[in-house]
């Protein structure tokens, strides 16, 4: 039986799965609005490390003025990244880094694949300087996506992975949903944290929808609408280590 991080690895090993979720409109738009996020940070001369990186689309953004380290499980995605960066395949809950060197933490899409998400926050508070700061984007389990979790977890179980592989693409079995409770307990003391939402209509990730607009579009409405504020499909929290 293959174990979590096996099943993780040959789910993003076929990069052209993952290339296809990466392409769509949908998933442009959210990484538009991070990157509009993180360009928003002034930070130079710092060290920025990116927590499950995949590929990272990111790295223009600090790679002038700093010094970025990625790191990934899955071999395949990590070296298709600038080579100007420090590249380390590492488990999320393990990671091989002294503690308090790192300025800036990047956590995109990341921590709903963990099954430990608690051992790999505590990692990156241990990691991170006095005065930094990590940036979390997650899917937001109080939205639309509690449905299309649920769904796809049914389906999988009427199913069979394989035919929900093929109806959605790139995901993996044993994904789940941001844990709130985990990531507040690991972020409990000595911290400070903000959290908003964002893209409050998605369309059910099949791969049907792929080329489709109309999430996007209705986001772009939806957003502008105080009542829907708290039920974004996508999750951010900043949060800063005190200085002591």
């Amino acid at each position: 039986m293959k174990t979590r991080i096996e099943e993780e690895v040959e789910v993003f090993d076929e990069t052209a799965a993952y290339d296809e979720l990466m392409s769509r409109p949908y998933t442009r738009y959210l990484k538009k609005k991070i990157d509009d996020c993180l360009s928003s940070l002034s930070i130079k001369n710092a060290v920025i490390f990116e927590l499950g990186c995949g590929v990272s689309e990111h790295t223009d953004l600090f790679k002038k003025d700093n010094y970025l380290v990625l790191s990934d499980i899955t071999y395949s995605l990590l070296k298709r990244n600038d080579p100007d960066c420090g590249r380390v395949v590492a488990d999320a809950q393990v990671l091989p880094f002294k503690s308090g060197m790192c300025d800036l933490v990047i956590c995109l899409g990341i921590l709903h694949h963990l099954p430990d998400q608690y051992a790999s926050l505590t990692e990156v508070g241990r990691v991170l300087k006095p005065g930094g700061r990590i940036f979390i984007q997650e899917p937001h389990r109080m939205s639309l996506n509690f449905f299309y979790h649920y769904g796809r977890r049914l389906f999988m179980k009427l199913f069979g992975v394989e035919k929900v592989k093929k109806m959605i693409g790139c995901f993996s079995p044993e994904e789940w949903q941001l844990d709130v409770k985990a990531l507040k307990r690991a972020f409990k003391h000595g911290y400070t944290f903000k959290r908003w939402t964002i893209l409050t209509f998605r369309l059910p990730p099949f791969r049907i929808f792929k080329k489709w607009k109309l999430d996007v579009s209705l986001s772009k409405f939806f957003d502008r609408l105080p009542v829907f504020k708290h039920f974004g499909t996508t999750i951010f929290y900043e949060v800063i280590k005190k200085e002591r």
